[in-house]
């Protein structure tokens, strides 16, 4: 018994879903997952952006129903014809006598782990979200005790000031790799592969045995190079060649993010107020 079509997951609110996996149902919830079984299942049935999964129960006695809202109507409806269609043969055979809801079994929920590029995502959302809520608040400070027309140099000194820190902040673990992993990392030979598409590719191997790949245009017949054991693949120059321009590029951001968030934080003291009048004046 196997249901071989794609069957859409259904996601609902508050982190709920449910989705076919081999022989049973999987809903999925905030700290809690229920398997249920297809011999526990009498019914599945949706009604437009709901689904309730009915389980089994001797006659005379109320079933345990599972329901998930806030689902897509389409896929509802889709999901609950496929996994009817393999419960049909079963519901012929005989009255249903057995509580499903004793062949359910839950366990505390397992998410899949957070990539790095999520995590990247996500940092990023909140700090996008933290610096504009603090220009926001800035500008209304200003409108308060000082002039109006400061709220322009709020932004002008906001927008790119955030910016560049930000970026000066998620730029510096790179910068910082070149000068790290030589004294803390994994040092090891890496051979030219003598490859006359690649003549500047190199290969070394890390502690498990698996041979990697690092590009170096020096010529050299070997060099060596350091990495991190937790990420064997970010391999830099023990030397430490090379090691001044990824850090150069951070240092120049954080050095101009700073800049500017020192006078966007001085803005409140600032009074453009007069200068402003004098524009106005002069062109009226």
């Amino acid at each position: 018994m196997s249901i071989k079509p794609a069957i859409p997951v259904l996601r609902g609110k508050k982190d709920t879903d449910l989705r076919v996996a081999d022989e049973e149902l999987v809903l999925r919830q905030a700290h809690q997952e229920h398997h249920i079984p297809f011999s526990a299942i009498a019914r599945v049935h949706a009604e437009q952006r709901a689904v309730e999964v009915r389980l089994t129960a001797p006659a005379g006695t109320a079933p345990t129903v599972y329901r998930v809202k806030d689902v897509s109507a389409a896929a509802a409806t889709v999901f609950a014809q496929a996994v009817n269609a393999v419960l049909a043969p079963n519901a012929s055979e005989s009255p249903a006598s057995v509580d499903g809801s004793t062949l359910v079994t839950t366990r505390t929920a397992t998410r899949e782990p957070e990539t790095e590029r999520e995590a990247l995502r996500r940092r990023v959302k909140w700090l996008v979200a933290g610096s504009v809520l603090a220009i926001v608040a800035m500008s209304v400070l200003v409108s308060v005790v000082a002039h109006p027309i400061n709220i322009i140099f709020v932004v002008l000194c906001g927008v790119p000031g955030f910016t560049f820190s930000i970026s000066a902040a998620f730029m510096v673990p790179q910068a910082v790799r070149p000068w790290q992993l030589p004294r803390h990392g994994i040092t090891v030979t890496a051979d030219n592969a003598h490859d006359a598409a690649q003549p500047s590719l190199y290969l070394y191997s890390d502690l498990d045995g698996n041979t990697l790949q690092y590009f170096d245009t020096s010529g050299r017949p070997s060099i060596e190079v350091s990495y991190d054991p937790r990420e064997p693949a970010k391999a830099v120059r023990a030397d430490g060649t090379g090691r001044w321009g990824p850090a150069l590029l951070p240092l120049a951001a954080g050095a101009a993010g700073l800049l500017l968030l020192v006078l966007f934080f001085a803005t409140p003291f600032m009074d453009f107020g007069p200068v402003g009048e004098e524009y106005r004046n002069q062109y009226r």
